[in-house]
């Protein structure tokens, strides 16, 4: 059975009080209610940080936050049992359909760019630098089942319009959980457009060597020299000095993973980090509208270490504040 990540963080007025006095918050309101928050393992670090910060101006807010992933955050969200979801991906159309049946009304928001990337080992004797979007198929689709060699999927690709063949080196993929964001970007972009047209199943195959953690691949993938692992931007980056990271053609020449081309959108998986805030929830308790307009400040979501990835634009701040603002209104939470 697969694991599942899970981080569960509680800051506690008793903790909060012992970085500053428990006096007043934002504006001079005291802000003492609870704000439940889940979502994405992978939207941690936005999540801890805004928290911490927020914590030491306003010592009596309390937060229970458990990040065990998109698909438990949303659900969770829709459910009413969160207040607020950190998620890797956009909502599905149920969990949406979910939310307006139980008279949730949401607002999203951007708050980082984020990408996931695929790697060799750096001594991987396969002379690959770049892969096609039907290449990536043919290695994680429904349809390669069973392949353990990189040219294993040869006819598979042919027959997608690929002419260029991959070496005849073995293969072990290596990823996150099914239930991770990482896999559900991976299947969205480079699995489902070919599965439709081939009347398959949008999944990834359902024997990669799953992980428990992102953060777990790279190390894995440094350690078997004939593997290829997938993992958000951000933990694989921390093992570049001992993968190779691969370039993606979707169709306009090979692009490679980084902050550039991550954030304008030019590599073809990336992705948005997302705020789904209830903002029913928000107009109701004060110090959860007071913690999203904080945490939506430029010096947050620029700050070192914040978002899972790339931080926003200044447009794409000033969007994610806009959004915020015209929601927060519409609803009459104050911020």
């Amino acid at each position: 059975m697969v694991s599942r990540v899970f981080t569960k963080l509680t800051i506690s007025a008793a903790l909060a009080a012992s970085l500053v006095a428990a006096t007043a918050g934002c504006g001079g309101t005291s802000l003492d209610q609870a704000i439940v928050v889940g979502g994405s393992p992978s939207s941690q670090p936005f999540v801890s940080l805004a928290v911490d910060r927020f914590a030491k101006e306003n010592a009596l807010a309390r937060f229970d936050i458990s990040m065990a992933g998109s698909v438990q955050g949303l659900g969770k969200l829709c459910d009413g049992l969160v207040d607020m979801a950190v998620t890797a991906r956009e909502i599905a159309p149920n969990e949406t359909e979910a939310c307006s049946a139980s008279g949730i009304p949401l607002a999203k928001i951007a708050v980082a760019r984020d990408a996931i990337v695929l790697f060799t080992n750096k001594n991987n004797p396969a002379n690959v630098s770049c892969l096609s979007l039907p290449q990536i198929y043919s290695l994680v689709g429904p349809e390669s089942t069973g392949i353990d060699s990189w040219n294993g999927g040869t006819s598979l690709t042919r027959a997608l319009g690929e002419k260029r063949t991959l070496p005849g080196q073995p293969l072990t993929l290596i990823g996150p959980p099914p239930t991770s964001g990482t896999v559900d970007l991976l299947v969205d972009q480079t699995i489902a457009p070919f599965a439709a047209t081939r009347k398959r199943g949008a999944e990834i195959r359902p024997d990669y060597r799953a992980l428990a953690s992102d953060a777990m691949i790279p190390g894995e993938v440094a350690r078997q020299r004939n593997s290829i692992g997938f993992a958000d931007f951000e933990k694989a980056t921390r093992w570049r000095d001992q993968v190779r990271f691969l370039e993606i053609n979707s169709g306009r020449g090979c692009v490679p993973a980084n902050a550039s081309t991550i954030r304008a959108g030019d590599y073809a998986l990336s992705r948005s980090q997302l705020l789904y805030v209830n903002t029913q929830a928000a107009a109701a308790n004060p110090t959860l509208a007071a913690f999203v307009s904080f945490a939506l400040e430029p010096a947050q979501l620029v700050a070192e270490g914040n978002a899972a990835g790339v931080a926003l634009s200044p447009q794409g701040i000033e969007t994610a504040n806009q959004t915020w603002a015209a929601a927060a209104d519409a609803a009459g939470a104050s911020r």
